[in-house]
């Protein structure tokens, strides 16, 4: 049985917070912060919810107690950051910069640097080797990068690359279309 009733209204606060973006730190640096103390407080099948639901969760968990709150750029965002590994996380649970700029053979970097034209060419670079592939080869990695370009573009973050990486996905010859 969930029980949505046993989190503290600091808690309720953090998640509406995080939610609308308002929140200092994202999902992963909070949970680093109190997971020994939410261990304490939740009975177990409600931690594991919770430690496995992350983001998602905490919006079910707000909505049961009567705080709506919309799943917005913002939320998505920190459901995004709340999937990535710890060690291309700062200590406010945000991607590294350093993470953020070798992405896709630097084009994020490049994007971010305001060079728009030589992202666009490593892009095409990228676009060209799944070309020899075929399809079905590249069919994850396309996936992969249409996510990531989504996810840039509705969250707000790298929106610039975010539109270059769908750019690229659309170029992609099928060879029958």
């Amino acid at each position: 049985m969930t029980d949505y009733a046993a989190y503290t209204q600091e808690q309720l606060g953090y998640f509406r917070d995080l939610l609308e973006g308002r929140a200092a730190v994202s999902w992963r640096a909070w949970w680093r912060r109190n997971e020994a103390a939410l261990k304490e407080q939740l009975k177990r099948p409600e931690y594991l919810r919770l430690k496995f639901g992350a983001v998602g969760y905490a919006r079910e968990i707000l909505e049961q107690n009567g705080i709506p709150v919309e799943w917005g750029p913002a939320a998505r965002r920190e459901a995004y950051y709340a999937n990535l590994h710890e060690s291309v996380l700062d200590e406010n649970g945000r991607p590294l910069e350093s993470f953020r700029r070798k992405a896709y053979q630097g084009a994020c970097g490049d994007c971010l640097d305001g060079r728009p034209d030589e992202a666009r060419r490593k892009l095409a670079l990228i676009i060209q080797k799944l070309n020899r592939r075929g399809a079905m080869k590249a069919r994850d990695a396309l996936e992969e990068m249409a996510f990531d370009g989504e996810m840039m573009v509705s969250s707000g973050v790298d929106a610039d690359l975010g539109k270059l990486l769908l750019e690229a996905v659309v170029s992609y010859g099928y060879g029958d279309d």
